[in-house]
């Protein structure tokens, strides 16, 4: 065990310190030749993780370092591949690999539970990082490069580059944009550091080089560990594979804490804005969507406050936060919605402390011009009313509650919770500041309360510094705007034919003939190491990820007439002291015209006020108060399902009758010792809503629209892949209906005059879900779960609840008719959905194996292949999408394929279809198949969070999942044979021919000339 001032080898111990809510030790060390700094996070977690991360300022918004990011990881020195990333996506058993661009740093980080996994990727990673290639043709691809069609008409071409017009499509990212750069002036946060597409064709590949040199070097690095991986052995990986070369590269850095501070001290030159003398109105505009009132703009209220420089300060803020907009009843968030001033909060409302200076928002969308200062001024009294007033202790004890909540959960959000860790070492790190006081603890949450108890008026103090008192602060208008897209869509035009009369037209051949034989050259991927799939296999059994339900039941109310009971799902999980609660009422007991109207019950159930069972009248505000002091958090979610086609779930459907049924589940998560009060209010929601407050209803119905209309283009993916299998079975057209452009449509056809109608609707579906019967479902440590099992008898009287019954099933057909959507064209064709976007997405789905197929796993084998050999080169990599998706769905036996950002959505699906054509008759070597196996089996082993694992459970409980299925799927997989996988592809291929569905989304510019000949249905989206 390292102290401070040891010595290892050529690294110096600057610290040591404990991390004991993440039960570990960090040790901080400097190597003394190169000045490289590591971070490890020393525990008994055998998911290990690592991070290379580098300060990478840039004053232009030329997308310098996002390009880099993409760049340095398409070949180096002792990987001279073409693409190292996506040979390590296709062959590794990593839980994370990702590389991720900020405003003034850019971090490589990944994690596997297999040590040889690991260490294989740091050592692609920090020869990458370190050694790249960054040759011009990798530029050409990952930047920009002049395209000449076989019609003559240039355009502009490169991944980054589509990635950014895709961004720029997104009306949020256009405010939060603003935003930042409002209170940030005189820095880099004024830039775009992923790219402006109008600036980055400026870039040059000589720029880019130099970029690198300044910014990727030893003594600008962080490396950060997390894991039971000793610290030792991991240094002398480091020192062994790049260290010792680095000494080679690079002259003797200043280590001294001169030298350190120095370096310091330069980088915040570029990120330390200039001082805002008085408040400032900023108008920008953004992209508007397909009928959005270019008089209904987003106003935000923004603060700087200043350096966070410690976990401390920023709960202190956070606090602040809370007491002002932690819940809807919460004074400033109060203040804003019942103002009329706007539809709903602005989504960049928060505390943001990842940038140097922390910024406080507050904000509406949705405000009608004029108004626009009265909602800065609306802030502002609140603010100054509040602080007259006091902070009620309810306030106070509600934001404590979730903090308390918070930092009880373990979470784990596209990666380990480790990457939060590293997330808040890396902040201390670019700025200077102490590590050792960057991850909050338990001990800033004893030490928040009492700092409150001592000073209660410590809270106001703060306010009228950071907010009411504070000039640096700026009043923000995005306006939804035609214009935005039309101007930028021009831009391009006249930048396009300004370079097409710069460059010779040889030029422009020679540049893609040379890009193009650089994509498609062989690459040798025997350089990267790989696992054997037969070590995933221990005495016999699978090593996987597992998920334990226990099946019981309580009685309803009416079960001593019906004989049956209330299923009882319990998942025992290691939650730490947090129990979650789930009721669900069967969907299915519904009209089908109910349908639609299901999501809209989601948003306004647990969100309108209710009467009590003591005969209290709530409103939406003390509810939702009542709420934050005793519970972390109520809600609603719908879910549909499939059951299984295997002999055991048609086994298990005889005895369950709630396999494959669709659900509307309240959602209850508590401390344990609130479990008593938290169910009580959970009992008063579910008998003492009765839908009166139309005029809370719209809002959240405005909310809810005004949130899915934002997240159209950004996941443009998810809603196209939707719309392409959305008649393929039951389930996938409920789920389209409820979640899906279906939905979307829905919402936009509710006006004002329909609210009272949609009231008696929703009062009317929760009376006959709750005739229907019910399911529980409660995940917690067995102390959680005796409380709970103790007190459900009376959750059960109190609510009503009945055994849940049987209902006659419905198909496909019942639903298809929820599905159309008006348009040009046949219900019959493949459809085209266009939208205010520079980018487009793309879908089609072909038949596949169900899970009782012989061949379901290796079919996900070759669904993996796919995505990270073929598709990715000839989609992303040749064809400049930022990326391209293919898996299979075993419930409704589909292959499912998408592209995202893409520049040529109507070409990829044809591509998609020669992909599969070309695979079928490849003669896959061993290695091959041994690889993709490998890469394919990342999934198996996906740890999970303890909540998400008692989820998942219950979700494979509804559908008649059991772990012996899996098992074999797995084991199926673990098989895979090349002439399996040829086999596989060439079903693919045949499906392919006649069963087949396609959909896209694009922006009216992406649409063929030729459409209204193609035998499609056209819709335009009303975003």
């Amino acid at each position: 065990m390292f102290r401070k001032g040891d010595s290892y080898k050529n690294f110096r111990v600057l610290d040591v310190f404990d991390v004991s809510d993440y039960h570990s030790v960090a040790f901080h060390l400097l190597h003394e030749k190169t000045g490289l700094e590591v971070v490890h996070f020393l525990n008994d977690d055998d998911e290990n993780l690592f991070s290379f991360s580098f300060r990478t300022p840039n004053k232009k918004s030329n997308g310098a370092a996002h390009i880099l990011e993409h760049s340095v990881l398409c070949g180096s020195e002792r990987y001279p591949l073409k693409d190292p990333f996506v040979a390590l996506s296709n062959q590794s058993v990593k839980t994370y690999l990702n590389a991720l661009t900020y405003p003034d740093r850019t971090v490589y980080p990944a994690s596997s539970i297999v040590k040889a996994d690991y260490f294989n990727l740091m050592d692609v990673y920090g020869d990458a990082v370190f050694f790249p290639n960054l040759a011009p043709e990798i530029f050409m691809q990952e930047a920009h490069r002049l395209e000449c069609d076989e019609n003559g008409v240039h355009s502009i071409q490169g991944v980054v580059y589509n990635e950014m017009k895709g961004d720029y499509s997104s009306f949020e990212s256009a405010v939060s944009n603003a935003c930042n750069a409002s209170v940030l002036g005189g820095s880099v946060y004024e830039k775009d550091s992923g790219g402006d597409p109008l600036e980055i064709p400026s870039i040059t590949h000589g720029e880019l080089v130099a970029f690198h040199e300044k910014w990727y070097r030893p003594e600008n690095c962080l490396v950060f560990l997390y894991g039971n991986i000793p610290t030792e052995e991991q240094l002398d990986f480091l020192q062994e594979r790049f260290l010792s070369r680095l000494e080679q590269k690079f002259p003797p850095a200043d280590v001294s804490d001169g030298g350190r501070k120095s370096r310091v001290a330069e980088f915040l030159s570029y990120v330390a804005p200039a001082p805002m003398e008085k408040p400032v109105e900023c108008r920008y505009e953004g992209p508007k969507g397909g009928d959005g009132d270019e008089t209904k703009n987003t106003v935000v209220l923004n603060f700087r406050l200043g350096q966070v420089s410690d976990s401390l300060s920023a709960m202190e803020n956070t606090v602040m936060f809370g007491v002002l907009m932690n819940h809807d009843g919460s004074s400033l968030h109060k203040a804003l919605i019942e103002s009329g001033l706007g539809d709903d909060i602005a989504p960049q409302s928060g505390f943001s402390s990842y940038l140097y200076e922390s910024v406080m928002s507050f904000g509406l969308r949705g405000v009608r011009d004029g108004d626009e200062r009265k909602v800065g001024e609306l802030v502002l009294d609140t603010l100054k009313k509040v602080a007259d007033d006091g902070i009620s202790a309810n306030d106070i004890d509600a934001t404590m509650m979730a903090l308390e909540f918070s930092q009880r959960s373990i979470r784990r959000s596209d990666g380990p919770y480790s990457r939060v860790l590293m997330g808040r070492i890396v902040y201390g790190w670019l700025y200077g500041f102490d590590l050792s006081r960057q991850i909050r603890q338990r001990r800033d949450l004893d030490e928040m309360r009492r700092i409150l108890a001592q000073n209660p008026g410590f809270l106001v103090e703060r306010m009228k510094r950071l907010l009411i008192d504070n000039e640096g602060r700026s009043l923000v208008v995005v306006v939804p705007s035609e214009h935005f897209s039309k101007e930028r869509d021009d831009a391009e035009k006249k930048l396009v034919a300004l370079l097409s009369e710069r460059t010779p037209a040889e030029e422009i051949r020679d540049v893609c003939s040379r890009l193009h034989e650089f994509q498609r050259k062989e690459d040798d991927v025997s350089c990267i190491p790989h696992l054997n799939p037969r070590d995933f296999i221990i005495d016999g059994k699978p090593r996987m990820e597992r998920f334990g339900v226990s099946v019981s039941s309580v009685d309803g109310i009416d079960s001593a007439e019906t004989g049956r009971g209330i299923p009882l799902l319990e998942c025992r999980e290691n939650v730490n002291g947090l129990v979650y609660v789930n009721v669900a009422l069967p969907v299915d007991v519904l009209d089908v015209e109910d349908y639609p109207f299901v999501p809209m019950l989601s948003l306004v159930a647990t969100e309108c006020g209710w009467r009590t069972l003591d005969g209290r009248e709530l409103g939406w505000a003390e509810s939702a108060e009542e709420c934050a002091l005793h519970t972390g958090g109520l809600g609603s979610m719908f879910v549909t399902t499939d059951s299984g086609d295997t002999d055991a779930a048609v086994e298990m459907g005889k005895s369950r009758g709630w396999l494959g049924r669709d659900w509307f589940m309240f959602r209850l998560s508590m401390l344990e010792e609130e479990i008593e009060p938290a169910l009580g209010i959970l009992a008063d929601c579910m008998t003492g809503t009765d839908f009166h407050d139309t005029k809370r209803i719209k809002d959240l119905i405005v909310e809810g629209r005004n949130d899915m209309d934002s997240g159209i283009v950004p996941d443009g993916s998810m809603y196209v892949e939707s719309r392409a299998k959305c008649r393929s079975s039951r389930s996938c057209a409920v789920d389209e209906i409820w979640s899906g452009l279906s939905q979307l449509m829905t919402l936009h056809g509710i006006d004002d005059d329909g609210i009272g109608a949609l009231s008696e609707r929703f009062r009317k579906m929760v009376a006959r879900m709750m005739e229907g019967g019910a399911l529980v479902n409660v995940i917690a440590e067995e102390s959680g779960l005796r409380t709970v099992r103790k007190l459900l008898p009376s959750f059960v009287r109190k609510v009503s609840l009945r055994s849940l019954g049987t209902v006659a099933r419905r198909s496909v057909g019942d639903f298809v008719g929820l599905t159309l959507i008006d348009g040009k064209g046949s219900d019959d064709g493949d459809e085209v959905f266009v939208v205010n976007s520079q980018v487009g997405f793309a879908a089609e789905v072909v038949g596949a194996g169900t899970l009782a197929s012989e061949n379901a796993g290796v079919e996900d084998v070759c669904a993996h292949w796919l995505s990270n050999n073929l598709l990715w080169e000839r989609i992303r990599t040749i064809g400049g999408a930022y990326g391209a998706f293919c898996s299979v769905n075993s419930f409704q036996g589909l292959l499912e394929f998408s592209t995202f950002r893409d520049p040529s959505p109507f070409s990829s699906c044809d591509v998609f279809e020669s992909c599969l054509e070309e695979a079928s008759g490849i003669d896959f070597s061993v290695d091959d198949v041994e690889k993709a196996v490998v890469g394919d089996y990342s999934r198996w082993i996906q740890p999970f969070a303890p909540r998400d694992r008692g989820m998942t459970g219950m979700m494979h409980s509804l559908e008649g999942l059991c772990e012996c299925d899996r098992a074999r799927k797995f084991m199926n997989a673990i098989g895979t044979t090349a002439e399996s996988m040829r086999e596989s592809f060439a079903r693919f291929r045949m499906s392919a021919g006649t069963k087949r569905r396609r959909a896209v989304m694009c922006g009216k510019g992406q649409l063929p000339d030729d459409i209204d000949s193609a035998g499609v249905k056209v819709i335009v989206l009303p975003v």
